[in-house]
């Protein structure tokens, strides 16, 4: 092979690494699945409205299966305190309160603690219906829309992320969370079972097995 040749070979390569810089990835490529398609979470407030009836002396049947929807899903994705907003300014001050102390004890039956139950009045005025207000905080998971079909789609000489790469699974995470609260930090842990390690000591100190049922199950029928 000549000198000419050789220098030819040579500003080819250079070319080629050249325009092969040239095409290299961006800063947009650099942005991870979860800053391309970003997850908003925002609190949202949950309201129940119970009507005042001065003529009924308790809860109704159906006012009670309402509540009980209303704590479990307050238990399940709720944050900060439950709140019982009764009327004030009227006659029916009253009942209103005595219905707010009904529903407190209720939705404590139903597993809400105490320290979560909080009660607060708003001004009512003139002989409108009356109503209670039960409320509480959750938090809502929105995702960024999909569908942007720009960029390389037909030809991808540079192999690079389309502009929907990971748009999906952002969307179906943000649909899926139990609570989207721990998109932005995660719950905090339950309190170990000291109870049940003090078990497992004794079984074991004992020579009794300390595996569960289904680990028992599982182990003989891979043998």
């Amino acid at each position: 092979m000549n000198t000419i040749s050789s220098r030819l070979i040579a500003l080819a390569a250079a070319s080629a690494l050249s325009g092969c810089s040239s095409f290299s990835n961006g800063p947009e490529q650099a942005l991870s699945v979860a800053e391309r398609h970003p997850i908003s979470v925002d609190t949202q407030i949950v309201t129940l409205t119970v009507d005042l009836d001065p003529t009924v002396n308790d809860l109704t049947s159906i006012d009670r299966a309402r509540i009980r929807a209303f704590a479990d899903a307050y238990l399940a994705s709720g944050h900060g305190p439950l709140t019982v907003t009764a009327p004030s300014g009227a006659s029916t001050d009253l009942d209103g309160q005595e219905t707010a102390s009904d529903i407190r004890r209720y939705l404590n039956e139903l597993g809400v603690d105490w320290s979560q139950i909080t009660g607060a009045t708003y001004r009512a005025g003139g002989p409108e219906k009356r109503q209670l207000i039960l409320s509480y905080t959750h938090y809502v998971a929105t995702p960024s829309a999909c569908g942007d079909w720009s960029g390389e789609t037909a030809h991808r000489y540079r192999n690079l992320n389309s502009p929907n790469f990971g748009c999906a699974t952002q969307n179906n995470l943000a649909a899926l969370v139990a609570d989207p609260r721990d998109l932005i930090e995660p719950a905090d842990a339950s309190p170990a079972d000291a109870e049940g390690r003090v078990r497992v000591i004794r079984a074991y100190r004992a020579g009794e097995t300390t595996a569960s049922a289904a680990e028992e199950i599982d182990a003989q029928a891979s043998q």
